[in-house]
């Protein structure tokens, strides 16, 4: 038979086991879910998850939107992050330190508004256009925080695009607003936000981004 300290042993092992997958799982969350990714695939999901509720709307102009929406919410940002850690700028593209974040958000907020400029110049579907402006207000919001307090862009990211998602396809995708905690608690368990910061990034995101698709 197995003595205490042998059994304790075993217990703790499974339990270091447990932890390391739960903090391995939570970065995988995270970076899917990455602030960058969350609205490409959020305007993926609206141009071509039902091609019946935008009709008349040709395969090529949907790439297009596609093409516009990526490149302004994600691309130029994603390249400027990197380009600036590559200039030893910042010392993670995570852009853990909150200081690192304020010029990032505001390129952020001009890239957004310059793609709901050219969306609403190419007439997009409201919805697409819609998301884009969540995204610019929700971004300016989002700078103006950061420069007193470290709250998660993850957080509100995700909500924003979801929300905007349920909008447009109905209440019976609700279910995936689910992920919007989980992503939460990703963050919390990677000890880049407290419960808190990721909280208030989800209420922020998705109330600010019910409030403007209804009157928008």
């Amino acid at each position: 038979m197995l003595t205490f300290s042998e059994k304790w042993a075993s217990r703790r092992l499974f339990f270091d086991v447990i932890l390391n997958l739960c903090d391995r799982m939570a970065e995988v969350i995270s970076r899917i879910f990455n602030p960058l990714i969350n609205p490409v695939i959020a305007f993926a999901v609206l141009l071509f998850g039902a091609p019946s509720l935008t009709p008349g709307m040709t395969w090529g102009t949907r790439l297009f939107y596609f093409a516009i929406a990526t490149l302004f919410s994600s691309v130029i940002i994603f390249v400027y992050v990197y380009y600036i850690k590559h200039k030893n700028v910042i010392n993670s593209t995570e852009l853990i330190v909150r200081e690192h974040r304020i010029n990032p958000l505001t390129l952020g907020v001009l890239s957004y508004a310059m793609g709901f400029f050219f969306l609403t110049l190419y007439d997009a579907p409201s919805i697409v256009r819609g998301l884009m402006f969540c995204y610019v207000t929700n971004a300016i919001i989002v700078l103006l925080i950061t420069r007193r307090w470290k709250i998660s862009i993850h957080t509100t990211t995700i909500a924003n695009s979801l929300v905007a998602i349920v909008a447009h396809f109905g209440w019976m995708m609700a279910p995936i607003l689910v992920l919007v905690p989980i992503v939460g608690m990703a963050r919390v368990k990677m000890k880049r936000h407290n419960e808190l910061q990721a909280a208030a990034g989800g209420l922020i995101g998705g109330v600010m981004t019910a409030v403007q698709l209804y009157f928008f």
